[in-house]
């Protein structure tokens, strides 16, 4: 008779997902910086506390969220999402990501075309689902018009050339 060895396979490792986060405030005004500090510590021991998510990051910029010009950080994150290192981002807000919803919408895209997804805590929406597009679009279409009305009635953009 022969006999038959049965050799259990090895536990399959559970694949930790790669999860970073981006933080934006626009300007360096002194409550600004300390929320920056604030989401970015928040935000660095959310995902080392989690068991299933390996740390890839906290991004952040000091920047107006209307344009993409001088987003260093987030051209960053995009790029190492890109390059696989990333497969799930965490934000507060679509209103940290742009305030400019073409923008908003070019970039949920390009990460969902790569099967990443990206939270907006606030809003409690996740842009791989493709059904939520249209809410970001509103909500981003209501941050654009939130920034245009403030740069307005702060004189900072003529209401006729607007």
């Amino acid at each position: 008779m022969k006999n038959i060895w049965i050799i259990p396979s090895a536990p399959k490792e559970n694949k930790k997902m790669k999860v970073a986060a981006y933080c934006r405030v626009s300007t360096f005004g002194p409550a600004q910086l300390h929320s920056l500090d604030t989401q970015i510590e928040a935000y660095a021991r959310m995902i080392k506390n989690n068991k299933d998510w390996r740390f890839a990051g906290v991004f952040y910029d000091v920047e107006s969220g209307l344009r993409r010009k001088g987003r260093t950080e987030l051209d960053k994150m995009l790029k190492k999402a890109a390059k696989g290192k990333i497969d799930y981002i965490i934000t507060k807000s679509i209103s940290r990501i742009s305030r400019d919803t073409l923008e908003v919408l070019k970039i949920i895209r390009f990460l969902r075309e790569r099967g990443i997804n990206m939270h907006f805590e606030n809003e409690n929406l996740d842009s791989i689902n493709v059904n939520n597009e249209f809410e970001i679009t509103l909500r981003s279409m209501l941050a654009q018009d939130e920034s245009r009305n403030t740069s307005i009635s702060t004189g900072k953009v003529d209401m006729l050339s607007s």
